[in-house]
């Protein structure tokens, strides 16, 4: 079994806290299409490693979301 963190979630790799600011038109159109995701982090997320698999900076392999 994983370990479990002190939030409740099992660990699987480091992370850091970081903030975007966005206007609320945008924030609200990114909130609309993300939800085909768990969540706007995850649509986020998708789209960065999109982005670095898309630049050779990151293998599908080493993809955290689906």
């Amino acid at each position: 079994m994983e370990k479990i963190n002190k939030g409740g979630r099992p660990k699987k790799e480091p992370s850091s806290t970081r903030s975007l600011r966005l206007t609320v038109r945008i924030w609200n159109k990114v909130y609309k299409v993300s939800k085909d995701f768990r969540s706007v982090n995850e649509y986020f997320l998708s789209l960065v490693e999109d982005d670095l698999i898309k630049r050779k900076e990151l293998k599908k392999s080493e993809r955290r979301s689906p």
